[in-house]
């Protein structure tokens, strides 16, 4: 038979020596009702001394009985053999069996099977605790582990994503440095340099000569010509270190302008004569007298 078909039973074969024993055994089965009475089922009775043929038939069962003298050599090698975490293997002793004259008694044999198969079956249901608490633990340990491998692998993400941050970081540490490295070299001396404040020029000439402003672009030119130190004058504006030196420039060339204008006559006719007695040289544009009436007619 199959072990399959009796999958929610003990499974048991007996290994005995020859056939006389079998069909001993076999009747000695058949009276003790292991099946109704203990769920137990003796699917194979094998006659046999081939270690081979015995190791194939009793591959699967749970429990398997070997007859024999005692634990001889013979049994110590198929007990070697057929033994595993999942079965348990016992003697069924023929000295238990025999009358004092040799001869087997079959009530004997009856209760020697049954004695064997109970205290075997004993031996490996206490196996199957032992091997179910194990299996708890095992499932335990391996769910733990589990769990653990998630923890490590979400872990390893996470140390990925800041592995990256971190390098994105450093990235932008070593712009910033870069940039600040940059800056320090442009602005180092910046503490030797005068700053300019900047006034609106047609409000600073407002408020400090009383009248609007008639002419911006005289007063660029002016300055541009002349290059005061720390004066800049254009797009309506005037830039210098404080007020009053703005409004000092501004009275400078108002001055220049007004003494300009009540002359302008006389310095044509200055400037005519000078001409008609010395004849013209070439000259450069930097070679221009700095006269203001040369600046805008």
């Amino acid at each position: 038979m199959e072990n399959s078909n009796y999958a929610s039973k003990i499974d048991v074969r007996i290994i005995v020596s020859n056939l006389d024993v079998a069909g001993l055994v076999s009747k000695a089965v058949d009276n003790v009702h292991l099946e109704k009475d203990y769920n137990i089922v003796v699917s194979s009775i094998i006659p046999t001394t081939d270690f081979e043929i015995a190791k194939k038939v009793a591959e699967g069962a749970d429990i398997i009985l070997i007859g024999g003298y005692g634990q001889d050599d013979s049994y110590n090698m198929l007990f070697n053999d057929l033994k595993t975490d999942f079965n348990h293997i016992g003697l069924f002793d023929y000295n238990n069996v025999l009358f004092e004259s040799e001869e087997v008694n079959a009530e004997l044999a009856q209760k020697e099977i049954l004695n064997s198969i109970i205290k075997a079956t004993l031996s490996y249901s206490l196996n199957l605790i032992n091997i179910h608490t194990l299996e708890n633990k095992l499932l335990k340990i391996t769910h733990n582990y589990n769990n653990l491998l998630d923890d490590y692998n979400q872990l390893i993400k996470e140390n990925e994503v800041l592995s990256m941050e971190n390098n994105d970081l450093r990235e932008d540490m070593n712009n910033l440095k870069s940039d600040f490295s940059n800056f320090k070299n442009r602005f180092e001396d910046i503490h030797t340099k005068d700053f300019l404040e900047i006034y609106r020029l047609d409000e600073l000439w407002s408020e400090t000569f009383g009248q609007d402003l008639a002419d911006e672009k005289k007063i660029v030119i002016a300055t541009n010509k002349f290059k005061p130190e720390n004066i800049l004058v254009g797009q309506g504006f005037i830039a210098a270190q404080s007020r009053n030196q703005a409004i000092e420039w501004l009275k400078i060339i108002k001055t220049a302008l007004i003494f300009v204008e009540d002359n302008k006559e006389e310095l044509k006719k200055e400037l005519s004569s000078n001409t008609q007695n010395n004849p013209p040289e070439a000259m450069d544009d930097y070679d221009s007298p700095n006269t203001f009436e040369n600046f805008w007619d």
